[in-house]
């Protein structure tokens, strides 16, 4: 499976944890995970892993800062901001 992500359009100040919505991207390296809140319960956040499509649901923005070892190599894009696609390859 192939992922390609490019960033069309990046902000000045780039967007912080509180920016955070409903299809956002979290980047660090090549790692990226989408945002997903949860419609039952708007302070969960579910984030899907692109490469493996796992799953992790944190329950604050603050667990979810703290998910992540060092925040400040972190950039949040939103979906304006990206080009995504994901292709796949069936092997037999």
């Amino acid at each position: 499976m192939t992922i390609n992500l490019k960033v069309k359009q990046e902000k000045r100040k780039g967007l912080s944890i509180n920016d955070i919505q409903d299809g956002y991207f979290i980047l660090r390296n090549d790692d990226v995970r989408i945002v997903k809140m949860d419609v039952t319960n708007r302070n969960k956040i579910h984030l899907i892993d692109l490469k493996t499509f796992h799953v992790k649901t944190v329950s604050t923005k603050s667990e979810l800062k703290s998910l992540f070892e060092d925040w400040s190599r972190i950039k949040i894009l939103s979906p304006k901001q990206v080009n995504l696609n994901i292709g796949f390859q069936w092997k037999d």
